[in-house]
C-alpha cells in the first residue's frame, strides 16, 4: 500500500526571489478558504536539503552539493545554481532537489527552465506524485510572464497525478486547492467525489481527504450546515471503518476531535465515551470533559475530571480545572489538595497560590493560609495582592500587629503597580483592623476613603462603612455631630436595620436626650426576630438608657437578659457583667461607656 504521507516534501524557493501569490475570494454563499500554492520562502542547509544514498556514493556529485550548499548559504546564488544542476543531473528523482533547483533557476534562467527541471524530475520518478504535485504547485504560483498565454502545465500535470495516483491523499488536496483559488467549485466537487469513490482500506487516507472535503463544504457555513455535514463526514466515517486494531484507538481520537472543531458535539462525544471506556484514554476524557461541560451536564463533567486527575496527576492543568469544579461547587475543602497538587506538580504559578490562599481561608484555616502566603510573599515579594491575603488571614488570628504591616505593604505596593485592588472594600478592612489597636485617626483616614470610594450601586456597602466609623466616633467621644450625620445616613441608605437604628439610639444617649434614644433603642428592639446572641449589645443600650431615666427595675431587667445571651464577643460580655454588677450593688453608672 503507498503511503500517501511520504510524496516528498516540497522545498521552497531561495529568499531572493519569492514571489507572494495573490488570490481573489471566494464566491460568497459557497466560499472556501483561499489557497497559497506557493512553494514558500527559506533559505536551505545541509539538514534541510539531501540527495538519494546512490548519489551520495560519487564523490563527484558530494563535491558538486557542498559546493553548491556553500555558494547559497553566502548569498553566491548564480555560482550555487551550477552546483545544483550538476546534482540534479545526477539525482533528478529526487522531488526536494529539484523543487529548489528550479526555484533558482527561475531566476537566473527564467520560468521555462525551472519548468524543465520539474518535468525531468516526473520522468525520473514515475511512481512518486511528489514530482508531479511539485510541478502543479510550482507552474500554479509563477505564472507564464505574458497574461495572454495559456497555461496548460499545472492543468496537465494534475490530470496526471489524479489519474496515476488516486490512492494518495495529498493529489486531492492541491488539486482542491487549485481549483478552487481559480474559483472553480464544481471541479473541486468533482476531485472530492472521485476521492469518496477510491476504495482505500488506510483510514489516514480517509482522514485527509475528509479535511479537504471541509474546504469544498466548509461547515462553518450556518446556513448549508447539514448539506455540507451530509458530504463531509462519510470520510471521517470511513476513516473509523477502516481503522485496524493497531491504530482504532489514535484514528477514533483523530476523528473525535475533527467533529469537535466542526460542532458536532454529539458525535464527538460518542467517541470520546468510547475511548474512555475501552481504553481509558486520558487525551479522549480531556475531550470529553469539555463536551460535558459544554453540554451543561456538570456532574458527568466532573466525574470525567476526577478520572483524568487520578489518571494523570501530575497535570497541573487539569488539577487546577477540578480545583476550579470545587470552587464552583462551593467545596474549597476539596478544592485546596488539588490547588497544592498543581503547585506542586507545574512549579506554582501566582494564581494558584492565590486561589490557594482563598480556598483556606473560607475553610477558616488561617495558620495554613499565612504559611503559604509567606511562602508567595517570598516568590513575588512585590505582588500587593499577597500582602493583602496576609494582613486578612493575620486579622482572622486577631494578630492586629502583622495584619496592618501587611495592608500597609499592599497599600504601597498596590499604589505603583495595582491601584484597581485599593477599593472601598481595601479601607474598610484596613480601618476596622487599626480600629482594634486605638489607632483610631488612621482608622478614620482609611474608612472614610472607603465612603469615598464606595460606588453609588454599592449602597448596602455605603452604610455598613458609615455606620461603624460613627459608632467607633460615638464609642471614643470625639467627632460626635459628625458620626449622628455618618448614622443617619445610612439608616437613609438601608432603613429598619437593628444595628444602624441601634447606632442612631446611641448617638441620641450620648448627647443626653434620653427619649429620643429609648425611641430608637425599642425600635432596634422590635426589629430583633428572633434575638441572638450578638443582639446583646442593643438589650445592653435599652437597659443603659432606662436607667438614665431613673427606671431602674428595667434597666436591671434589660441587662440581666443582655447578660443571658451570653455574646461570644468577650469585651462586650465583660462589660455587661461588670454594668450588671454595679447596678446590683446600687453604684451609679449613668456616665457608662460602651466598650
Amino acid at each position: 500500500m503507498p503511503d500517501w504521507r511520504l510524496t516528498g516534501r516540497a522545498l521552497r524557493p531561495c529568499w531572493l526571489f519569492a514571489l507572494a501569490a495573490l488570490f481573489s475570494s471566494p464566491d460568497s454563499g459557497h466560499a472556501a478558504p483561499a489557497a497559497d500554492l506557493s512553494l514558500g520562502v527559506r533559505a536551505a542547509d545541509a539538514s534541510d536539503l539531501q540527495i538519494s544514498p546512490a548519489a551520495a556514493t560519487r564523490a563527484d556529485v558530494m563535491a558538486h552539493f557542498s559546493a553548491a550548499l556553500q555558494f547559497e548559504s553566502s548569498g553566491k546564488l548564480r555560482q550555487a545554481l551550477e552546483h545544483y544542476l550538476a546534482v540534479f543531473k545526477a539525482d533528478p528523482g529526487n522531488p526536494e532537489l529539484a523543487s529548489h533547483t528550479a526555484g533558482i533557476a527561475m531566476q537566473f534562467q527564467g520560468r521555462p527552465a525551472a519548468i524543465k527541471i520539474l518535468q525531468d524530475a516526473v520522468q525520473a520518478s514515475p511512481r512518486s506524485p511528489a514530482p508531479l504535485l511539485n510541478l502543479v504547485r510550482f507552474a500554479s504560483t509563477y505564472p507564464p510572464e505574458d497574461l495572454f498565454e495559456k497555461d496548460e502545465v499545472p492543468t496537465k500535470a494534475l490530470a496526471e497525478a489524479l489519474a496515476k495516483f488516486p490512492s494518495h491523499a495529498e493529489v486531492y488536496e492541491v488539486a482542491v486547492m487549485l481549483h478552487l483559488t481559480h474559483k472553480e467549485r464544481d471541479k473541486a466537487i468533482e476531485v472530492m467525489t472521485q476521492a469518496a469513490n477510491q476504495d482505500s482500506r488506510d483510514p489516514h487516507y480517509w482522514l485527509a481527504t475528509g479535511r479537504t472535503a471541509e474546504r469544498v463544504w466548509p461547515l462553518g457555513q450556518a446556513e448549508y450546515s447539514q448539506e455540507y455535514r451530509q458530504r463531509v463526514e462519510p470520510f471521517f466515517e470511513n476513516a473509523l471503518k477502516t481503522a485496524g486494531k493497531a491504530d482504532a484507538e489514535q484514528i477514533t481520537l483523530e476523528v473525535a476531535r475533527q467533529y469537535l472543531l466542526t460542532n458536532n458535539n454529539e458525535r464527538a462525544r460518542q467517541l470520546c465515551e468510547k475511548l474512555s471506556a475501552e481504553h481509558q484514554n486520558i487525551e479522549a476524557r480531556k475531550l470529553l470533559y469539555r463536551l460535558y461541560v459544554a453540554a451543561e451536564q456538570k456532574e458527568k463533567a466532573l466525574a470525567t475530571l476526577e478520572q483524568i486527575v487520578k489518571q494523570a496527576p501530575n497535570d497541573a492543568e487539569q488539577q487546577r480545572l477540578l480545583a476550579v469544579e470545587y470552587d464552583k461547587l462551593k467545596q474549597p475543602e476539596k478544592a485546596i489538595p488539588h490547588l497544592e497538587a498543581a503547585i506542586q506538580a507545574g512549579g506554582g504559578e501566582f494564581g494558584d497560590y492565590i486561589k490557594l490562599g482563598w480556598e483556606l481561608y473560607q475553610t477558616q484555616k488561617f495558620e495554613d493560609m499565612i504559611r503559604v502566603g509567606q511562602r508567595t510573599a517570598r516568590l513575588f515579594p512585590d505582588q500587593p495582592l499577597v500582602h493583602y491575603q496576609l494582613a486578612i488571614a493575620h486579622r482572622a488570628r486577631e494578630e492586629w500587629a502583622p495584619s496592618i504591616q501587611h495592608f500597609a505593604q499592599a497599600e504601597q505596593h498596590a499604589n505603583a503597580t495595582q491601584s484597581e485592588l485599593l477599593d472601598h472594600l481595601f479601607y474598610y478592612q484596613f480601618g476596622i483592623t487599626l480600629e482594634r489597636v486605638a489607632r483610631y485617626e488612621d482608622a478614620s483616614r482609611m474608612l472614610e476613603k472607603s465612603i469615598t470610594l464606595t460606588p453609588r450601586e454599592e449602597a448596602k456597602a455605603a452604610a455598613n462603612t458609615m455606620n461603624f466609623l460613627g459608632y467607633m466616633w460615638l464609642d471614643v467621644g470625639t467627632h460626635l455631630d459628625k458620626a449622628g450625620e455618618l448614622i443617619s445616613k445610612a439608616n437613609e441608605l438601608m432603613p429598619d436595620q437593628p444595628a444602624y437604628i441601634d447606632s442612631l439610639g446611641w448617638f441620641h444617649y450620648k448627647k443626653g436626650n434620653y427619649p429620643a434614644a429609648l425611641k430608637e433603642l425599642q425600635r432596634a428592639e422590635s426589629l430583633l426576630q428572633p434575638v441572638s446572641p450578638e443582639d446583646a449589645e442593643i438589650l445592653e443600650h435599652v437597659g443603659l438608657t432606662h436607667q438614665a431615666l431613673g427606671d431602674k427595675a428595667k434597666a436591671l431587667d434589660y441587662l440581666e437578659r443582655a447578660a443571658a445571651l451570653k455574646t461570644p464577643d468577650d469585651k462586650i460580655r465583660k462589660r455587661i457583667e461588670d454594668e450588671l454588677k454595679k447596678m446590683k450593688s446600687g453604684a451609679s453608672s449613668s456616665d457608662t461607656q460602651k466598650k
